[in-house]
């Protein structure tokens, strides 16, 4: 893999040592050789899943299968389900979709323009960061107003925001993610 990493801090061991038997080796490998880490220009972040875990199970629907392995700049959460599938669960725009079913495919795959456009918002990324500078490792970029309340995906409405807090926000409005109503 030729992709760019950044680490920002190590993954702790008990943290690699409670999932390395529920997660692939590629990711293993990257926690291990990269830990907490930033991806694609600090557009997506491997982040600790003990930090978003407990948020993700009372929030998705699938929380109790999944495991949260990386988060977008737009607080989009990457989950591993059943150690294979990975999902993209998007409280912003208050959905989910299945990205693939292969970890060492979808590492590979970061580089591919079909991947990055189908599933990330890399142009308005780029916007955001030209204009409001990277968010921080616990930050992203948040609409405000919050696309559920009539706010539009467009850089003027962008702001930089706690990530966990704006997400928060977002589900105390519209609910979870993928529950049936």
């Amino acid at each position: 893999m030729s992709l760019k990493i950044s680490k920002v801090s190590s993954m702790p061991d008990d943290v690699i040592d409670k999932y390395q038997q529920q997660i692939p080796k590629e990711l293993l490998e990257l926690w291990k050789k990269e830990g907490q880490c930033l991806l694609l220009n600090g557009y997506l972040r491997v982040i600790n899943p003990d930090d978003y875990l407990k948020f993700i199970q009372c929030t998705y629907f699938r929380g109790e299968l999944s495991i949260p392995i990386f988060i977008t700049a737009f607080g989009d959460i990457i989950t591993l389900e059943e150690n294979k599938y990975l999902r993209i669960v998007r409280y912003k725009d208050g959905d989910f979709v299945s990205i693939l079913e292969n970890m060492y495919y979808f590492l590979q795959d970061l580089e591919d323009e079909e991947l990055l456009e189908d599933y990330f918002e890399i142009q308005l990324y780029e916007e955001a960061v030209a204009r409001f500078g990277t968010p921080g490792f616990n930050q992203c970029f948040g609409f405000v107003p919050l696309l559920a309340l009539g706010g539009q995906k467009h850089i003027s409405n962008i702001d930089k925001v706690n990530t966990l807090e704006h997400l928060s926000l977002i589900t105390q409005l519209i609910g979870g993610i993928g529950f049936d109503d």
